[in-house]
């Protein structure tokens, strides 16, 4: 399974696509999803680690609100706080407004459709359904379908990182807002 970072691959392509996109948004939305894990995994004594929040109805609605919550309340203090990024600047980013929330929904759906590529328990109609929807998985083969996934992610987002190395505007301010 792809690190949990690298779901932001597709949060930094969608800034990419718009400069005008809250990258907050689209990161914790990307990232969202796997809240869940270590909570489920627990709940299940291991037998699952994925349900509500890697499902297409979860990702649409708890997922998005929570990351929402996350971005407008906590993201720009976390940031500031840590990386030293004028918390002014981050709180512009991270305004409450219709894009915001469409963007968290985008994150969070993305980070499930990825996943659906790979892994064995795709609970993608959880509540209705909990059973695995494996429309999208590339092979019969978890290995081979997340070693191609973590592959191609892995690339696109080490060229991101060079690319905000190189741009001179500060890497942590183009990494995180």
């Amino acid at each position: 399974m792809p690190a949990v970072f690298l779901h932001s691959t597709f949060a930094y392509l969608m800034k990419r696509l718009s400069p005008k996109f809250s990258l907050p948004a689209l990161l914790v939305g990307s990232m969202m999803p796997d809240v869940e894990v270590p909570i489920i995994y627990f709940l299940t004594n291991g037998a699952i680690d994925r349900l509500l929040f890697h499902s297409i109805i979860g990702a649409m609605t708890i997922g998005t609100i929570a990351s929402v919550g996350i971005v407008v309340f906590i993201y720009p203090s976390f940031v500031s706080f840590f990386f030293r990024i004028d918390k002014t600047y981050i709180k512009k980013k991270c305004i409450f407004s219709g894009t915001l929330i469409v963007l968290c929904f985008i994150g969070n759906v993305s980070h499930v459709l990825i996943d659906a590529t790979h892994h064995i328990f795709n609970p993608l109609l959880y509540p209705i359904l909990d059973q695995s929807i494996d429309l999208f998985r590339i092979s019969s083969s978890r290995i081979f379908d997340t070693g191609i996934i973590t592959g191609i992610l892995s690339v696109i987002y080490f060229v991101f990182i060079i690319v905000s190395w190189r741009g001179g505007k500060g890497f942590w301010k183009q990494m995180l807002v």
